[in-house]
């Protein structure tokens, strides 16, 4: 796939089948997403991967706990976690999280730029993703961290969840972007 097509097609992805991802296609995203530049080449990424759909489901329903407990009840965010019929994972067979693994200033947009690479990969693979930022409170958690075995002074920055897609959603429409050319 052309890189300019990913970028124009590639879509947040929220529903799935119940296909698995294979670890050789996931160790091939992350070689992709390790690609991505990063502040003084001190490529600062770990990757936590959380397989199955049941397990997913399972962490979900702790994510949205804490989501519902933490959230502002003004939030807009609020209402989907408190919603019974709202799957934060939304079936996907995969979770990815990728981590800062140190606290240097850049190290959490250079997770951003791998996830970005991620996802691109995933897309041109024929795959779904989304980033579920929503999630990232409740991975920040110590008991959370405990749980999936992420060392404790890795920072989640990046949840992405991944599958195979049962569709590719109409493109949104973009809102007229304001550009300052400061000559």
């Amino acid at each position: 796939m052309d890189l300019m097509e990913a970028l124009r097609t590639r879509r947040a992805i929220r529903e799935f089948t119940a296909e698995p991802v294979g670890d050789d296609l996931i160790k091939e995203l992350i070689a992709a997403a390790i690609l991505a530049p990063s502040s003084s080449n001190l490529q600062p990424w770990g990757f936590a991967v959380v397989l199955g759909g049941e397990r997913l489901h399972a962490l979900g329903t702790e994510a949205k706990s804490y989501a519902a407990a933490h959230l502002a009840t003004d939030s807009p965010l609020h209402a989907h976690a408190v919603d019974p019929t709202f799957e934060i994972f939304h079936g996907a067979a995969a979770l990815i999280v990728i981590c800062a693994v140190n606290s240097e200033t850049q190290s959490a947009e250079d997770c951003c730029l791998a996830g970005e690479n991620l996802m691109l990969a995933a897309h041109a693979k024929g795959l779904g993703t989304c980033w579920i930022g929503l999630s990232r409170p409740w991975l920040n958690a110590p008991a959370t961290k405990t749980e999936l075995g992420i060392p404790a002074g890795w920072h989640p920055v990046a949840p992405i969840i991944l599958g195979h897609r049962k569709t590719l959603p109409a493109p949104t429409a973009r809102e007229k972007t304001i550009v300052l050319w400061c000559r």
